[in-house]
């Protein structure tokens, strides 16, 4: 009998903590797309730098969503192209489909573009070396607008993004 009473005390206590990390799970407002490779000097210095802001910040409505185009450069023929032609399907199973294009006319690595989650519009851009503070709060603001304004009114003006990622919200 006391076998079966630790059984059933551990499923209920399994069920609670299930169903509460559950109920409040939020979801993903602010995706932030990294363009990398293991072969780019940039991303050496920004990952780190973007894993450390996305550490500070521990918000699990912002995540980091990585493309790592490594493939491009180290891959065989084959492989490079095989990755070309699946980069499409690939981001737009990713929810970032949106980005092909943009990312399409300004293919580099060492970048992010941070995205309301919903509407994929961009709400800035990021390259090179930015201090892990200042992505921080680049972070936060992010998330304010996504919360304070609505889908499509989120683009900033002057965002630091380059044109191709911003004319289709434009």
């Amino acid at each position: 009998m006391g076998y079966r009473m630790i059984r059933a005390v551990f499923l209920v206590v399994f069920a609670f903590f299930s169903l509460s990390v559950t109920a409040h799970a939020q979801p993903v407002k602010v995706k932030i797309v990294n363009f990398t490779a293991d072969w780019c000097p940039n991303c050496r210095v920004f990952d780190p730098r973007l894993e450390q802001a996305l550490h500070q910040l521990n918000d699990p409505s912002i995540t980091r969503v990585s493309v790592d185009m490594t493939i491009t450069r180290t891959g065989t023929t084959q492989e490079r192209s095989l990755f070309w032609a699946n980069l499409y399907k690939n981001m737009e199973v990713r929810g970032i489909g949106k980005l092909h294009q943009g990312y399409m006319k300004f293919a580099n690595t060492g970048f992010a573009v941070v995205i309301a989650a919903d509407s994929q519009e961009p709400l800035f851009c990021t390259m090179g070396y930015p201090a892990v503070n200042d992505l921080v709060a680049s972070l936060k603001e992010a998330k304010r607008r996504v919360d304070t304004r609505a889908p499509f009114k989120r683009v900033p003006e002057g965002v630091d993004c380059p044109p191709s990622f911003v004319t289709p919200y434009s």
